[in-house]
């Protein structure tokens, strides 16, 4: 019982510590507008526009710290669309924006995939 106790202890320590060392970040912009149009064939039209002046994206981020000057890293971007929550994409790639994982390095740089 005791060992067992001892482990889960062990365990426990050794996760939060792993969890520690990682950074990841939620970042996103949302951007929407009102317009209006008039005289067209529909008449006046007055709706919400996505992307009004920046195109809207939700995004992940991050940095695994895998010692000696060596981190993880990774970056998966959507992009979408404020006024009907779809995905603004054209092929229904989920991640449409920007997508990698890679390797970086305080001395040699950055090797990305993606």
């Amino acid at each position: 019982m005791k060992k067992s106790l001892i482990a889960i202890a062990v365990l426990a320590a050794t996760s939060s510590a792993a969890f520690a060392q990682s950074n990841v970040t939620i970042y996103g912009i949302l951007d929407a507008g009102i317009t209006s149009e008039r005289g067209g064939a529909q008449g006046n039209v007055t709706k919400v526009t996505s992307g009004a002046a920046s195109a809207s994206r939700l995004g992940f981020k991050g940095t695994e710290d895998l010692g000696g000057g060596l981190s993880a890293v990774f970056k998966l971007e959507a992009g979408v669309k404020v006024d009907d929550g779809a995905l603004d994409n054209t092929n229904s790639v989920l991640f449409n924006r920007e997508a990698y994982v890679g390797l970086s390095s305080k001395e040699a740089g950055s090797l990305l995939i993606g």
